[in-house]
């Protein structure tokens, strides 16, 4: 482990200076290395003992080429220090995480792209994006492999000064080489941030994701027959209310519906009708801060995933392909982002220049037994200027047959350069 660390340190030094040197203002690099430790029991996936260690290393260039051009290249490397052979732990290999082109205005390039004036364009391997409050659709920072990437666009603009944040993205999941166009796993999809409104900011979004390649691999692993593709489409929109509205409180709430067809290997190999929905609210309250008392920042919120009609012969998971993010319902990620009622509350304080982060998650079902329930404390502190440490410590009490009670400790240094 020690050795693995001084070599990416190494790396990153050896890559850092001859391009400090070279670039001259024209290029920035950022590098990042994470470690961390994890014990879990049980242990999901399953792999072999209750603890797990992990490393990413992170190494990012980014040039100019002009004033409406820019261009950014990722280096990732993501593996298990101990052993597990998990792909949600480690690649075991050095990959291009991200090969992007920015153009900052289309209509820059040439007069006869003059229609696409005030178009922003990117190009390549890309991060996902982020819709409404990215519990649905998402960029999940956690895993250690880092966040998903896709190949594909991403076309933006904005209108009425502003008022209107227009973000359109299509993306490639997985290519059928031998398919015509269209074929493979892929999404496409719009998002619009609306800033005009009396007392609220809305985002609306919406997704339609093609499976073919995932739905036959997910056949051939159970023995079953290629079921063909299937189609699903997300729609969305999220409401938070305007800051200093009410002061000192703030309060969102998002809704999105899920309709199509979805294959599930585990129920009877067919493409069902899908018919699912999804709503969050929460509510935020920055406490004042009283004399011998801590400055506390209050939340509050209810989470529901689940079908629209209990008891249907149709596939009632609301689910996006990436799950759900990391602590969603709780740091120990016991619970998916399917058939839950999830009612939260928790704080967040500064004590001795630590932020510390304490939450309790009552996690029921909204058919069938419930799950359980969740205490979490996440304590960070940053280690000088580049290195910060947190820790975090989780406990769910299963109620249900289908989960076992779990306790759950992290240790995580991150340095940044």
């Amino acid at each position: 482990m020690i050795r693995f660390l001084l070599v990416s340190v190494a790396f990153v030094t050896l890559i850092y200076f001859p391009v400090a040197v070279i670039a001259d203002g024209h290029l920035e690099l950022d590098a990042d290395i994470r470690l961390r430790w994890e014990y879990s029991s049980p242990w999901d996936p399953g792999e072999p003992g209750d603890t797990v260690t992990m490393m990413r290393t992170h190494v990012g260039m980014h040039t100019e080429f002009s004033d409406n051009i820019r261009f950014l290249l990722d280096v990732h490397d993501a593996r298990s220090l101990s052993g597990q052979d998990d792909p949600e732990i480690g690649t075991g290999d050095v990959e291009v995480h991200q090969v992007h082109v920015q153009v900052a205005d289309v209509g820059r390039l040439h007069e006869s792209l003059g229609f696409l004036s005030g178009w922003s364009l990117g190009l390549g391997r890309s991060e996902l994006p982020n819709y409404g409050n990215g519990r649905i659709i998402h960029d999940d920072e956690w895993s250690n492999v880092g966040p998903k990437t896709t190949d594909g666009y991403h076309l933006a603009s904005q209108f009425l000064d502003g008022a209107l944040d227009l973000n359109i993205h299509y993306m490639t999941l997985a290519k059928d080489s031998a398919g015509g166009a269209g074929s493979g796993d892929h999404f496409y999809g719009a998002h619009i941030d609306v800033d005009s409104l009396p007392f609220i900011e809305a985002s609306f979004y919406y997704w339609k994701y093609r499976a073919d390649l995932s739905n036959a691999a997910a056949a051939a692993a159970n023995g079953l027959a290629d079921p063909g593709s299937s189609v699903e489409d997300t729609y969305g929109y999220l409401f938070t209310l305007r800051e200093g509205i009410i002061p000192r409180v703030g309060l969102s709430f998002e809704y999105a519906l899920q309709d199509g067809n979805r294959f599930d290997a585990e129920d009877d190999g067919a493409i069902q009708r899908l018919d699912s929905l999804y709503f969050a609210i929460e509510g935020t309250y920055d406490m004042p801060q009283m004399e011998g008392f801590w400055d506390m920042d209050w939340r509050a919120g209810h989470i529901m995933a689940t079908g629209t009609s209990a008891g249907a012969t149709r596939e009632e998971a609301f689910r996006s392909i990436f799950g759900s993010p990391h602590g969603t319902h709780g740091i120990a990620d016991v619970v998916d982002n399917s058939n839950v009622r999830d009612t939260y509350f928790g704080f967040s304080t500064v004590l001795y220049d630590a932020e510390v982060d304490l939450s309790f998650h009552n996690l029921r079902a909204d058919q069938g037994e419930d799950w359980g329930n969740e205490w979490d404390l996440v304590v960070s502190h940053p280690l000088g200027e580049l290195l910060d440490l947190e820790v975090g410590l989780a406990n769910f009490t299963s109620t249900s047959s289908l989960r076992e009670s779990t306790d759950y400790v992290y240790a995580q240094t991150h340095w940044q350069f």
